[in-house]
């Protein structure tokens, strides 16, 4: 592919001096940068689509989603405790705290990839539950 690129004077001067210190033409200078520019773009993008991952699958652990679960049964049979209610409302506060948390990132990851929130929960097999 071929480009024709408008310069200000200034601009076209800097960059043919640079390209002649390197010991090529302007051309390939330019192509040189811009692809190092591109490159270190999407790198930032992949550490910055990875970060919101990282935050998505961030969780309670497998002791605490027990710990969860038994009080929720306790709350159903009606057996739980005054103590134990307190730390099921402390759980479900983590929880919708987390999930809050989780929804944004979702969100600012769908808009780094230019799709919907729709469709990138789809793309992960996320549905809301209607057990939390």
């Amino acid at each position: 592919m071929s480009m024709t690129l408008q310069l200000v004077p200034e601009l076209e001067t800097k960059v043919r001096d640079a390209a002649k210190r390197d010991g090529i033409g302007p051309d390939v200078y330019v192509a040189k940068v811009l692809e190092r520019h591109l490159h270190k773009q999407a790198l930032i993008v992949s550490e910055l689509e990875a970060n919101l991952l990282a935050q998505i699958n961030l969780g309670l652990s497998a002791q605490d989603w027990r710990r969860y679960y038994q009080l929720r049964e306790k709350l159903e049979d009606e057996t739980l405790q005054i103590d134990e209610h307190a730390e099921l409302i402390r759980i479900t506060d983590r929880i919708e705290i987390a999930n809050a948390q989780r929804i944004e990132a979702l969100i600012k990851l769908a808009a780094l990839r230019r799709t919907t929130l729709d469709m990138l929960m789809d793309e992960f097999g996320l549905r809301p539950s209607a057990n939390v």
